[in-house]
């Protein structure tokens, strides 16, 4: 039994518009028709990327949500919520404090994103796909209570226009104690906590039912699928990536149903 853990947006939804390539889904159904495994490993939330496999009729077991943070079996729901520490939220708050005039800022609680800060941005809220998840309002007194006390926050969001993004990234790393700033779309920077990857997740999974790292195929396009495509060999990166992916990546696809080429008895 093959375990295939696969990023959904700009890996199997190409386009960020829930259009699967037909070529691709039936690529889907054959590999978990051989008696394989089939996993999303998305930054989308639950309830965002349950819909769209349903709707694509695409059979599941596991989900790893929230960039790595969420863990979901099938019949049992959550099985992993990695939470920021508690020690670090202190630090949170100053940092929201200091840029919340700057910048579009948000967080999640488990599943739910939950908006911080709103100003004029563009190019963030002209995109339909960022608009559908960029915070609406300010929520600063909400915020700073849920981001000091709740047990479930687990991301942090920074929607930023692409010319600036490298800065932002480069000034939040090692600002939060425990953390670690990831780009994981060219205008979103998530902040999480520093074990947390969509590797991390597979690891959950993994230790769960003891399957063997050399039957783990991973793909994706972005840079918070590096840790998951560096995990394993049979690991294929989208031709249209975003920087340094194709170095974590045994190989290069246009397509996800090329995977099927590569296969191992």
């Amino acid at each position: 039994m093959k375990w295939w853990f696969s990023d959904y947006d700009g890996t199997i939804n190409l386009k960020h518009n829930d259009y699967i390539d037909s070529r691709d889904l039936e690529f889907i159904k054959r590999w978990i028709a051989k008696g394989n495994k089939f996993a999303i490993a998305t930054g989308r939330m639950e309830h965002e990327i349950k819909p769209v496999l349903q709707k694509a009729q695409i059979p599941y077991d596991y989900m790893i949500c929230n960039n790595g943070a969420v863990v979901y079996e099938k019949e049992y729901g959550v099985i992993a919520n990695a939470s920021i520490p508690m020690e670090s939220r202190k630090e949170i708050i100053e940092l929201f404090d200091t840029l919340k005039e700057k910048y579009i800022l948000g967080y999640c609680l488990k599943d739910k994103r939950m908006s911080y800060s709103k100003i004029e941005e563009p190019e963030i809220y002209t995109n339909p796909f960022l608009k559908k998840y960029a915070p609406s309002e300010n929520n600063f007194e909400q915020g700073n209570e849920d981001i000091s006390n709740s047990p479930d926050l687990n991301l942090l969001y920074f929607y930023v226009p692409d010319s600036k993004v490298l800065q932002v990234k480069e000034m939040l790393n090692g600002k939060i104690k425990g953390c670690k700033a990831v780009r994981t779309h060219k205008n979103v920077i998530e902040i999480m906590r520093e074990d947390v990857s969509k590797a991390y997740g597979i690891k959950v999974i993994q230790q769960l039912k003891g399957f063997d790292t050399k039957d783990i195929y991973t793909s994706g396009d972005g840079e918070n699928d590096i840790e998951m495509l560096k995990y394993t060999k049979n690991s294929f990166a989208m031709k249209d990536h975003q920087p340094n992916v194709d170095k974590a990546a045994s190989y290069i696809i246009k397509n996800v149903f090329e995977i099927e080429g590569f296969e191992k008895n």
